[in-house]
């Protein structure tokens, strides 16, 4: 029995360290994902992909499924992939197809990755396939606004930064709570503290007459996303 529960226990602390799921992660609509990224102000990352492209699917398999690279993904952006289809965008004020996107965008090969403000500003685009370690560096060089400050991005990639993300309480609308919690994966929907051993990246949005107390007790505890719905 003793050996039984050891076992168990084993298993949850392994359970705990496992990745999402990818779907959790990596959406596949332009205008949610440009949406969520207004909403929960976070960085908007688009994957221009194909899906019998060898290293769309690495990036996918490799490095979009990595814990680490998941992490810091759902702390400071919200990612998609389209596929050049006759699905509808809208961006700058028009609607495009996603083929005109990629023809827009200049996609000379995929997979390419455009990185957006959060009111959809395009900051800079990635070609090509990178690693988990590798994908985590651009992503910190992002996130921390570097390119903004000109700080060359191979100076920065030579430091060990342990970033991950900034813990943060936003207040959202009730209409965009509940956008969130329909089409954000890694959302949840919360009244009263988090038990224990909760999950500290996922997207909390508290609501209730006690969201405030709960959410401030979050950011004191190490939660880093953190939504209180004002009602209205």
């Amino acid at each position: 029995m003793k050996k039984i529960l050891v076992f168990l226990a084993l298993s949850l602390i392994t359970l705990s360290v496992f990745a999402y799921s990818l779907n959790d992660v990596l959406l596949n609509n332009f205008n949610t994902v440009m949406t969520l990224s207004k909403y929960e102000q976070k960085d908007a990352i688009i994957v221009f992909s194909d899906p019998t492209c060898f290293y769309c699917n690495k990036l996918k398999s490799d490095t979009l499924s990595n814990l680490g690279v998941q992490q810091m993904l759902s702390n400071n952006f919200v990612i998609g992939q389209i596929y050049e289809t006759n699905d509808t965008a809208n961006f700058e004020g028009k609607t495009y197809t996603y083929a005109q996107l990629f023809q827009g965008f200049g996609i000379k090969g995929t997979p390419t990755l455009f990185f957006f403000t959060q009111s959809g500003t395009p900051i800079t685009y990635l070609p090509g396939y990178l690693g988990p370690s590798d994908f985590i560096k651009v992503l910190q060089y992002i996130a921390l606004g570097y390119y903004a400050k000109n700080v060359n991005f191979s100076t920065f990639s030579k430091e060990n930064s342990k970033f991950v993300g900034t813990p943060s309480i936003i207040e959202l609308t009730k209409s965009q709570a509940d956008y969130i919690l329909k089409n954000d994966p890694m959302s949840k929907g919360i009244n009263s503290y988090p038990p224990k051993n909760a999950d500290l990246f996922l997207k909390y949005i508290v609501s209730g007459q006690d969201a405030t107390s709960i959410a401030n007790q979050m950011m004191k505890d190490g939660f880093y996303n953190i939504y209180v719905v004002n009602g209205k």
